[in-house]
């Protein structure tokens, strides 16, 4: 009775005994995620409100009620000089003029208005080290190179009767005269086109339109691709116009500009390097 009894008590003490405690685990905070380096897809653009005139614009005539309109503009600390052509196409037409000689110097920008007629004129589109066009370029009903689609060449300037500025998806080359590709877009629907490249700052030359009647071929100087699509998206800047499309062509040491004023003098900025076309403006 006493051995049982023992037994007994002995296990209701083991019963009274607390449980063993679970270890305490030091666990660390959850790690915050470093934040990603933003690309420049990411920076915001400045808006196009920002650009205001640095100076008063000068205009002069140049032939078929052309007008060459220099002026500059500027935000903050950087100022940008614009060099341009305006012209309405029911009075000028637009060619693509095809230039082959692959070591014939910048300065055959003159020699090429000439024969043209031209009363102003800008180089054209991008070309490959083997001097072809880069993409597909009409001149004068003769096509040279091909058709491209990547994310540089994403539009086109075109001529039937009157010239067209047309995104890749718009175009057909079926009876078009003249058809320069060239890209990237800068201005659709008066708008800036967001994600071009803002570090480059340099000699641009550009195809602009009111998406009527009126045109822009011009320079800009010392200006990166997203500055530029902003100063012609920016209301009220360019005097009496307003630019619905705009086109990026080749820049940089291509970059040449020619017109002839109404006294009959020939003024060129003809660049460093030969380039392989160019658009001419020359009276109907």
């Amino acid at each position: 009775m006493r051995r049982l009894l023992f037994i007994l008590a002995l296990a209701l003490t083991s019963c009274a005994q607390p449980p063993r405690a679970t270890p305490v685990v030091d666990v660390p905070p959850p790690l915050t995620p470093v934040p990603r380096y933003p690309s420049w897809d990411d920076v915001p653009a400045s808006s196009p409100t920002d650009w205001h005139l640095d100076s008063p614009a000068e205009s002069q005539p140049l032939f078929g009620d052309a007008t060459l309109l220099n002026l500059g503009v500027r935000r903050r600390d950087h100022s940008v000089e614009l060099e341009l052509i305006l012209f309405d196409d029911r009075v000028c037409d637009l060619r693509v003029i095809d230039q082959p000689e692959d070591w014939s110097g910048g300065g055959q920008i003159t020699e090429c208005m000439r024969k043209a007629g031209a009363i102003a004129g800008v180089n054209g589109g991008f070309f490959t080290p083997q001097f072809t066009p880069m993409g597909l370029m009409i001149a004068d009903g003769q096509k040279t190179g091909a058709w491209q689609s990547n994310p540089l060449l994403t539009g086109a300037v075109v001529v039937r009767d009157t010239p067209q500025l047309l995104w890749n998806a718009e175009i057909r080359t079926r009876d078009a005269r003249d058809l320069l590709q060239a890209g990237p877009r800068l201005v659709d629907a008066s708008r800036p086109v967001t994600g071009l490249e803002r570090v480059k700052h340099t000699t641009r030359t550009f195809i602009a339109t009111d998406g009527d009647h009126r045109w822009i071929i011009g320079l800009a100087r010392g200006v990166s691709l997203g500055e530029l699509a902003e100063i012609l998206a920016t209301p009220r800047l360019l005097p009496g116009f307003n630019v619905h499309r705009a086109l990026n062509l080749d820049g940089g040491r291509s970059s040449a500009i020619y017109y002839r004023t109404m006294d009959n003098r020939e003024h060129t900025d003809p660049g460093w390097s030969t380039v392989r076309n160019y658009l001419a403006v020359s009276p109907r």
